[in-house]
């Protein structure tokens, strides 16, 4: 019986124990990963994403501006 328990208590701290590191190790991913992106904010860069999405915002704006210039051009042009 004794044996019994001492298995039991020995397996729940060294399960607690595995927790505790487990969460000690999250714990510091966090923290790198927040410094890492504090770093990269800092730096000016920008994620994949958000250089997706202004350059298709710019391929819209520009050719919204095309189309606009060839219209002016049409206007401007005098017939002789």
């Amino acid at each position: 019986m004794k044996r019994n328990f001492f298995l039991k208590d020995t397996a729940a701290v060294i399960s607690g124990a595995l927790t505790t590191f487990s969460d000690l190790k999250n714990e510091v991913d966090n923290i790198i990963k927040s410094r890492f992106e504090k770093f990269i904010n800092s730096q000016g860069i920008v994620s994949r994403e958000d250089f997706e999405a202004l350059l298709d915002r710019h391929e819209k704006l520009n050719s919204e501006f095309n189309l606009l210039k060839i219209k002016l051009e049409k206007k401007t042009v005098k017939p002789k």
